[in-house]
């Protein structure tokens, strides 16, 4: 797997994990799995940035499917698809060196906080507050909010003040990615169209590699 950043392979490492165990064990496969990080360098291009770390790690460990995360910053996923993963799979085509070619996209629409407001209830919870979404400016499809980062942020400004200075010790956003990641349900996140997406094309990829069989 690689990701924009490491708070988003603290909330993405744990739901990856899941869903691919889920739909192993959906579609009555039995293969174990191992999710690792891959490092990529950020001051190369994004298709250098994936081909030299998948390079890096087929030195090291057999890779079969690679996840690549990248967030929309758009309504839906055209524009990132466009400008970063067609070039990629044009070049990976190219590329004689690499061994593992089937590349999975990870594309939150807009940014990947908008999966982590995919069940509201268990974010409510892990806010400790007895405040309703709207009150938190929360309400609605995650997919819809522009800026999902920052009306999380908003959220927890509003919590934050409420509570006495004396015992008052700030949430911050960081502190939400791993522990969401961990405990939101996959039934949840399948709820949003963009991680929906995602879902059906790690299917296809479990399928062409015969890890599981989908006409069960």
């Amino acid at each position: 797997m690689i990701s924009e950043g490491s708070t988003d392979t603290r909330f993405l490492y744990s739901v990856i994990d899941r869903t691919i165990k889920q739909i192993i064990f959906d579609f009555g496969g039995v293969i174990e799995i191992s999710i690792e990080e891959l490092k990529k360098d950020s001051g190369k291009s994004f298709s250098n940035q994936v081909i030299d770390a998948n390079l890096s790690y087929q030195k090291e460990s057999f890779i079969n499917v690679l996840l690549v995360h990248s967030d929309a910053d758009h309504k839906d996923d055209s524009k990132v698809l466009n400008e970063k993963f067609t070039p990629l799979f044009e070049n990976i085509k190219l590329n004689d060196e690499l061994i593992c070619k089937e590349i999975v996209p990870v594309i939150p629409v807009h940014m990947i906080e908008s999966w982590m407001l995919a069940d509201i209830d268990l974010f409510l919870d892990e806010i400790s507050t007895a405040k309703t979404k709207t009150e938190l400016g929360l309400n609605g499809n995650p997919e819809s909010f522009t800026n999902p980062k920052n009306r999380i942020k908003d959220a927890l400004q509003i919590i934050n003040q409420e509570k006495p200075k004396k015992r008052r010790k700030d949430l911050q956003i960081s502190d939400l990615y791993q522990i969401i990641g961990q405990k939101i349900e996959i039934d949840k996140l399948i709820k949003l169209n963009s991680f929906d997406k995602f879902y059906n094309q790690i299917s296809d990829s479990l399928q062409k590699l015969k890890y599981i069989n989908k006409k069960l």
